[in-house]
């Protein structure tokens, strides 16, 4: 089963994200949720619908995966992210300076 076919609200899906990573970094928490996924999810804000079964974990990725915080104080980037920079050339190929 898919998170897509179960209906959960965007805190649901962003608490399944955030399980489904830590799973990836701590082999526990994937033994957990296979045992008792309802009780692991619980603790991610997430609650199963009577009769409903838990979705599978996703495989762990084969690339090399960043993990950004997108939320709190920390989540804008650092202020020389934010700088540009324009280079003007002439016609002639020549700096217009």
């Amino acid at each position: 089963m898919t998170v897509d076919a179960i209906g959960w609200d965007t805190a649901q899906r962003r608490g399944f994200g955030e399980l489904t990573v830590r799973s990836w970094f701590d082999a526990d928490i994937r033994l957990r949720y296979e045992r008792e996924p309802a009780s692991v999810l619980a603790e991610y804000g997430i609650r199963l619908a009577d009769g409903a079964r838990a979705p599978a974990l996703p495989p762990e990725p084969g690339t090399e995966l960043v993990i950004e915080a997108l939320d709190g104080p920390g989540s804008l980037p650092p202020p020389c992210m934010l700088s540009f920079c324009f280079c003007l050339q002439s016609p002639s190929g020549r700096d217009s300076r």
